[in-house]
C-alpha cells in the first residue's frame, strides 16, 4: 500500500507532472463506472477547492449490486506513453479515509478488467504518495508491466460498497 512521503527522500526525487492544473482537468480526465457492465455505482469528476487548494475530485457511491463495484477517473494517453525512464507514479491526494487504487493499463492488456494496481489510503489532509512501478501488481493477467506502452492511468474506487471522495492536486511520474 502506498504510504505518504516522509523525510528528505522526496527532496532527492525528480518530478514529471502529468496533471497539475485543475482548471484544465475536465479537458483530460475521463469518468467511468461499472454501469457499462450492468452495475449501479455512480461517480462524478469535478474541480473543487479543498483546504485552499484547487484540485479535481472523484466522488460517488460504489455499489456491489449487479456484480458491480467501481468508479474511476482515468487519464488516457493520446498515444502509447513511454514511462520506462521513471521509477513510479507520484500523486498529491486528499480523501475521506478510504483506500483507493492507481490502475495502469498498457497496450498489452485486452480485457477491460485487466490492469496493474497499487493502492493508497487517504486522509482528510493533503499527502504526497510515491508508488514505485515494481510494487504494482498484475490483476487478471499473466503479463508483466510494459512501461513503454502505457495507455491509461486511473484513480479508482473499487471492490467494496462505500462512499468515495478522493481529490488530486498533482499527479505524474518520478525518478529517484
Amino acid at each position: 500500500m502506498g504510504t505518504p512521503a516522509r523525510g528528505s527522500t522526496s527532496m532527492t526525487r525528480q518530478h514529471h507532472p502529468l496533471y497539475h492544473d485543475p482548471t484544465q482537468a475536465n479537458a483530460h480526465w475521463r469518468s467511468a463506472d461499472d454501469r457499462v457492465m450492468g452495475g449501479v455505482s455512480v461517480g462524478e469528476i469535478k474541480p473543487q477547492v479543498i483546504e485552499n487548494t484547487a484540485c479535481t475530485c472523484l466522488s460517488g457511491r460504489v455499489s456491489l449490486d449487479n456484480r458491480g463495484g467501481f468508479i474511476q477517473m482515468k487519464w488516457p494517453f493520446e498515444s502509447p506513453f513511454d514511462a520506462s525512464a521513471y521509477t513510479g507514479v507520484f500523486l498529491d491526494a486528499w480523501g475521506n479515509e478510504e483506500t483507493y487504487n492507481v490502475h495502469l493499463r498498457t497496450h498489452q492488456l485486452w480485457l477491460p478488467w485487466q490492469s496493474f494496481r497499487h493502492s493508497f489510503k487517504t486522509n482528510p489532509a493533503w499527502q504526497r504518495f510515491y508508488l514505485p512501478f515494481d510494487e504494482f501488481t498484475p490483476h487478471k493477467t499473466q503479463a508483466k508491466l510494459n512501461l513503454s506502452r502505457l495507455k491509461t492511468l486511473a484513480i479508482v474506487a473499487i471492490g467494496r460498497a462505500f462512499t468515495a471522495k478522493v481529490c488530486i492536486k498533482q499527479l505524474g511520474f518520478y525518478t529517484d
